[in-house]
């Protein structure tokens, strides 16, 4: 098997489905499908590795639709580079759907408080892609259609939590996630990714391994509102990479 993808899931039926149907369509077809089911985010994405027989495991939200060449192109840069071990692509937000994530608040807005937070917080490059700025943050530019004018491979510090894929033996060697993050467990991504790189491989991100997220209000969402927990994800990642 070349491709394992990791669907993990909880309390969306619907937007599961969506995807499901996007990955039957896919025209790469030497891959299979793990799903886990209601567990502890940071645990479900590590299980989905585990179980998993492909030489690429590629983790997505369920609650995104894949472009049908999703597959053959991120297998293909793993192909062609074999100094890659890790690959990303455009997360496309509709429009209409970034008000779901208080992360996108600035998007469309011009007032001082909006400048303070790009200048600070996104090192005035707010659509960049792959980034982790000076204070941690990561740059949401894979999430707009502006970010599809990049050409080529994109050199990235970390890969989008909806979009990633990494070689398995890679992620065996680094002993997956952390399982120390908690709750919804931002940042055990973006943690896993640098340890990808720390192991001497590049971390990449190309216009043609796209899929739109359509971010959603229900299933894990829900569980997101524990912003003391997501602040210590945050802090253990600085603590972990940025001292």
């Amino acid at each position: 098997m070349k491709l394992s993808v990791i669907i993990c899931t909880s309390g969306r039926p619907k937007d599961l489905e969506g995807c499901l149907t996007s990955l039957k369509q896919q025209s790469f077809k030497d891959l299979e499908t793990v799903i886990v089911r209601d567990s502890p985010l940071v645990k479900a994405r590590d299980l989905g590795w585990r179980k998993a027989k492909g030489e690429v495991v590629a983790w997505i939200d369920d609650d995104v639709i894949l472009a049908k060449d999703w597959a053959r192109n991120l297998v293909k840069i793993f192909d062609n580079n074999k100094e890659v071990g890790g690959v990303s692509g455009p997360t496309i937000v509709p429009e209409d759907l970034l008000k779901n994530r208080l992360v996108f608040w600035w998007y469309g807005k011009k007032n001082w408080l909006v400048k303070l937070w790009v200048k600070l917080v996104l090192d005035n490059q707010p659509l960049a892609v792959g980034k982790i700025t000076k204070i941690g943050w990561w740059s949401p530019g894979s999430n707009f259609k502006s970010c599809l004018r990049l050409k080529g491979l994109q050199e990235v510090d970390y890969l989008e939590a909806c979009n990633m894929s990494l070689r398995r033996e890679l992620v065996k060697e680094a002993d997956g996630f952390d399982l120390d993050y908690q709750g919804t467990s931002e940042w055990c991504e973006v943690d896993l990714a640098m340890k990808i790189k720390k192991l001497g491989y590049r971390l990449v991100w190309s216009r043609q391994v796209r899929l739109e997220h359509q971010v959603s209000r229900s299933g894990a969402f829900i569980k997101r509102k524990n912003w003391g927990e997501r602040i210590r994800n945050y802090l253990r990642f600085r603590q972990k990479w940025l001292h």
